[in-house]
């Protein structure tokens, strides 16, 4: 498989920025108000973040297998569209299984089958950078990418609190996925992929190499530390900082944090292309990061969530400004580039399956919300010491 050289156009990436909206949408639409708001109502106040754990838990394990097998498939098929819809459909049907669910075997199965089905579009989404945008342009698309599930997360949130919590959130959001992937699948022309079919999609999964597994490595802590800002959030503001209406500042520190990172995020990425370096853009999102979340752990008042959020979302947007280009340059090899991009999105997910696990006895036993967001700063750290192992880019 070979990536062409001809730039993609500014339809195509907005396009390809809306598709990736609605997957985003999908995804942290019911993360951040309708499964807490769900779990509350099933579970009551004493169990809610146990009941919340262990739907994001075993859907994010789902998630696991999930990625890199739509990926497989996509490079052996040949072809990224079919994965695309196929994946869609799975994962809006869960969302209307969520609309309806009345118990909490309901709930876990239509978030296990959001999930699974909205890996499919994700798979194939991050397999276009490879196999559609030439390397001057990755800085670029790959911010496009990274900001396009930052503005998901926008919207998700506000059809959740416009719209109504509960089964009007659900079917909203499940009517955005489809809508915003539609444009995307009428303008893109698929490159000829030609796959000899070999084993050697799993030949890379063993050895995929250091840089591979230094960049997974990175992208696996920082996507930890926005899990553990976002998994709790809710109940952050309203057990620990006290706000009324959580569900309302939920929604304002989301488009505080997007604002920062969609800002940080796309000047990131045309800055990354320009100057071609990538490390000093991740360096500085941990630090970043390190500073908001401390400051979530040791004031817990409503100005300093704020400030926090901006430190956050700029932390975050600098980060996704160059994530994708930094995965996509240390690829194995071109034939498993669908296979290893779902490797590395287990980077992304397995922190979702981690984080309710480490969070709900840090918040319940161990301390409490300043313990698990100076851990998370810590976490953010880790990271930045990582970067000098990751010796393939600049």
């Amino acid at each position: 498989m070979t990536v062409t050289e001809a730039p993609v156009r500014p339809r195509w990436m907005v396009a390809y920025s809306l598709a990736m909206i609605g997957v985003a949408a999908g995804w942290f639409g019911p993360i951040q108000i309708l499964l807490p708001e769900q779990a509350a109502r099933l579970a009551g106040a004493d169990g809610k973040e146990s009941l919340l754990a262990l739907v994001t838990a075993i859907g994010a394990a789902a998630s696991l297998v999930a990625n890199p097998l739509w990926g497989v498939l996509s490079d052996r098929m040949g072809s990224r569209r079919p994965i695309f819809v196929a994946g869609t459909v799975v994962g809006v049907a869960g969302l209307l299984v969520l609309a309806g669910a009345d118990s909490r075997t309901t709930m876990i199965i239509g978030w296990l089958l959001v999930q699974v089905g909205l890996n499919g579009p994700l798979a194939a989404l991050a397999a276009m950078i490879g196999d559609r945008v030439p390397e001057r342009q990755r800085g670029t698309v790959g911010a496009l990418f990274g900001v396009a599930q930052i503005v998901g997360v926008v919207l998700g949130t506000a059809l959740a609190v416009a719209v109504g919590q509960g089964g009007p959130g659900y079917v909203a959001v499940a009517v955005a996925v489809p809508a915003l992937g539609v444009a995307l699948l009428l303008i893109n022309r698929e490159p000829a992929l030609v796959s000899d079919k070999s084993d050697v999609h799993w030949s890379a999964l063993v050895r995929p190499g250091a840089q591979f597994a230094w960049a997974w490595l990175i992208r696996f802590l920082l996507n930890l530390v926005n899990a553990l800002v976002l998994v709790y959030l809710f109940y952050y503001l309203s057990d620990e900082v006290g706000v009324t209406d959580a569900a309302t500042w939920v929604l304002i520190l989301t488009v505080v944090n997007v604002l920062f990172a969609g800002i940080f995020g796309f000047a990131g990425g045309v800055l990354s292309d320009r100057w071609e370096r990538r490390k000093i853009f991740v360096a500085a999102a941990a630090v970043i990061l390190a500073a908001g979340t401390a400051l979530l752990a040791l004031v817990p008042v409503v100005a300093v969530a704020i400030v926090a959020s901006v430190l956050v979302g700029a932390g975050w947007g600098a980060y996704v400004a160059v994530d994708m280009a930094v995965i996509t340059h240390v690829l194995p090899d071109a034939e498993t580039r669908a296979t290893m991009l779902g490797v590395a999105n287990i980077a992304g997910t397995l922190p979702q399956l981690l984080a309710p696990v480490i969070a709900a006895p840090i918040v319940t036993r161990l301390g409490g919300y300043p313990t698990l967001y100076l851990l998370t700063a810590a976490i953010a750290v880790l990271a930045l010491a990582c970067l000098p192992r990751l010796k393939a880019l600049s």
